[in-house]
């Protein structure tokens, strides 16, 4: 691999103002890059034609001077033409130049996920403020059905779905859960469990469809799929 000082000293050797041991590194790799050979036969002319115009004693200070502006100035090998631009590149620069590129995509790509992920979370709170705020509304509108044990429930029908909000419910022993259930003229089924330690529940159960009313049971932990204990209460669901 050709170490990428070699590229920023053929300024200095065209002008001879290298030292011997960069005169030689800058040789060897002459000797198989044709482009820098190019630009470095071309540098020396340009110098000729200078000196041809208006021949001058240089300063002394002319070697430390175009060193120190070599230093700080990146060269690039000379570029015959368009369609030579990405042979001429020297090697070492095309895995720097992907990674740059990668990069840039890289940080871009997340810069747009990141502002995407922002905006739908603003917009899910947004909605959920919404409907926070609508179901608080109607439950107040609807009158409370006491539990059986304590407590009471609140329902009221949402499209397809069902506000429920139940309140000072009594805790359960032996880790079961509270069961809701979609009673309907089809039968009674499944409407998802509560932990039958919490003493408040408001919860949005879907899939309400023809439902009347919603039962809740008092379940064995994990649920049943048909109520197996006395009904603690039948609330009729209020569109």
């Amino acid at each position: 691999m050709t170490p990428p000082d070699v590229h920023a000293l053929t300024g200095a050797y065209a002008l001879d103002a290298v030292d011997a041991g960069e005169r030689a590194q800058v040789e060897a790799h002459l000797a198989g890059c044709e482009f820098c050979a190019e630009e470095v036969a071309g540098l020396r002319a340009t110098a000729a034609a200078l000196t041809e115009a208006d021949a001058l004693e240089p300063p002394a200070s002319l070697r430390s001077a175009v060193l120190g502006r070599i230093a700080t100035t990146p060269q690039l090998p000379a570029q015959a033409d368009r369609s030579q631009k990405r042979q001429g590149r020297p090697r070492w620069l095309r895995p720097v130049t992907a990674a740059a590129a990668a990069a840039v995509v890289a940080v871009t790509a997340a810069g747009l996920t990141v502002a995407d992920q922002h905006r739908r979370l603003d917009d899910e709170r947004q909605r959920a403020d919404r409907l926070s705020a609508l179901a608080s509304v109607a439950l107040s509108r609807s009158a409370g059905m006491p539990l059986d044990g304590g407590g009471s429930l609140a329902v009221v029908a949402v499209a397809d779905s069902a506000l429920v909000s139940a309140r000072d419910l009594p805790a359960l022993p032996g880790g079961r859960v509270y069961q809701f259930w979609f009673v309907g003229a089809d039968g009674v089924r499944s409407a998802g469990t509560a932990d039958g330690r919490a003493v408040a529940v408001d919860r949005l159960l879907t899939g309400a469809g023809a439902a009347r009313a919603i039962a809740v049971t008092a379940e064995p932990a994990g649920g049943s799929a048909q109520p197996t204990t006395r009904t603690l209460v039948n609330a009729p669901i209020r569109a």
